[in-house]
């Protein structure tokens, strides 16, 4: 199925490029439609397709239909399709500058990942990074901060920390980021949650709130301990070739409207993550934050036993840019 779609937006893509056609942007994404990653790349879809001088068409592929987060970014740096929408985690591999953002409680809130993101200085060297693998970064969507969920009670001190055995990504640094604290991380596939928590192989996982609603982990966890450990974005990003391509008219057009959408996008995610909160209360959950005083002895040891290794593959001048960033901006 796969192969038979990116056959038949190969073909397409060649017949426009030989004709007089509207330029044609195809964006692949692994989200579901009711999503605010999906919603938002509609609006920018609309807002492009408004303006008729603009000779620009969008077409998007939602839930994974052209493959996963990697291929589909492949797709992206060969020109097959022209943009797509990752976790800066997932794009380390291709844009090792991206590594800067897995160290952990580095923002405050979500005002102040968006002024870091957002900024010359911040998010702005990090989407120049990305001109070298052939994209071009577009901007910092969101999908919000991760929190920890558990059978064990609330996280609320040191002592519990030692009895969390979590989900971990197959990931050498979140790994020993989660040993530093004394918990048990176990590599397993994001689908393998819901399963591994039903067979008591996991009692805790973390998430995004939105995402403890709609994979039902709330069926099988007892507790919500809001932690905000880990901010997690949207990278926006095309290939940089097409982009070039453009006129200047157009790649004005073109960011303006991704801006407008990335807005939209971050404002969708922050009511979903707050009022899914809710929700999971009323279903019975129990719901309670994370201590300032555990934050920061958990930061200060899980960030003590990555950093070094994240500011070699960031590359010391821009990681110590970013931090600079990052604590000039609270």
């Amino acid at each position: 199925m796969k192969k038979t779609l990116l056959s038949l937006i190969v073909a397409t893509s060649f017949c426009a490029s030989i004709s007089a056609q509207a330029e044609v942007i195809r964006i692949a994404h692994d989200n579901q439609l009711d999503t605010p990653l999906h919603k938002s790349l509609v609006q920018f879809k609309n807002e492009l397709e408004s303006q008729p001088s603009l000779d620009l068409q969008v077409e998007i592929f939602e839930s994974g239909q052209l493959g996963s987060v990697s291929e589909v970014t492949e797709m992206v740096q060969n020109g097959n399709i022209q943009m797509t929408a990752a976790a800066s985690v997932l794009l380390a591999p291709y844009i090792p500058e991206f590594n800067v953002l897995d160290l952990f409680f580095l923002f405050d809130d979500e005002n102040h990942a968006h002024k870091v993101l957002d900024s010359e200085t911040g998010g702005q060297v990090l989407l120049d990074a990305m001109e070298s693998k052939g994209f071009k970064g577009l901007g910092f969507g969101e999908v919000g901060f991760r929190h920890m969920t558990s059978n064990l009670g609330p996280i609320s001190d040191e002592n519990i920390l030692g009895e969390v055995r979590l989900r971990s990504a197959n990931n050498p640094m979140q790994i020993t980021a989660w040993e530093s604290v004394e918990a048990t991380p176990i590599p397993l596939a994001w689908g393998e949650i819901y399963t591994s928590l039903q067979q008591n192989l996991i009692n805790s996982q973390e998430s995004a709130a939105f995402s403890v609603s709609s994979m039902r982990f709330n069926e099988v966890q007892n507790y919500l301990t809001l932690s905000g450990h880990i901010y997690t974005n949207f990278v926006w990003f095309m290939n940089d070739k097409m982009f070039k391509g453009l006129n200047s008219t157009q790649q004005e057009a073109l960011i303006k409207s991704a801006n407008k959408a990335i807005d939209y996008q971050r404002q969708l995610s922050m009511e979903a993550n707050t009022n899914v909160v809710e929700e999971l209360k009323e279903s019975g959950m129990k719901v309670s934050v994370m201590p300032d005083s555990l934050k920061a002895v958990m930061a200060e040891k899980m960030n003590g036993a990555i950093k070094s290794k994240l500011r070699d593959r960031t590359g010391h001048a821009l990681f110590d840019q970013v931090i600079n960033t990052v604590e000039n901006l609270r």
